[in-house]
């Protein structure tokens, strides 16, 4: 039986550190409605910040920067996008 209260899309992710062309993920729906700029998620020991965003059309995409100390933004929404050990 297919489960279709939990919609995945595809979406590219850039500015991660030495992905240069982007990470292409499956993105859930509960997660996709959490997405805003400004936001943090960790990824492979770093944290990044997004910056923009596109969730509709045929080219979705999150770019983000990397922050070098999340410590010092305690009240920023931190989200759980990617997997910490991928």
């Amino acid at each position: 039986m297919i489960n279709f209260s939990e919609q995945v899309m595809p979406i590219r992710i850039f500015g991660l550190f030495g992905l240069h062309h982007g990470l292409e993920i499956e993105l859930k729906s509960k997660v996709k409605e959490s997405i805003q700029e400004e936001a943090f998620f960790d990824y492979n020991n770093r944290s990044y910040e997004i910056q923009s965003y596109s969730l509709t059309g045929s080219r979705r995409y999150i770019n983000v920067r990397q922050i070098p100390n999340p410590g010092l933004y305690p009240s920023k929404k931190k989200l759980e996008i990617l997997p910490e050990a991928s």
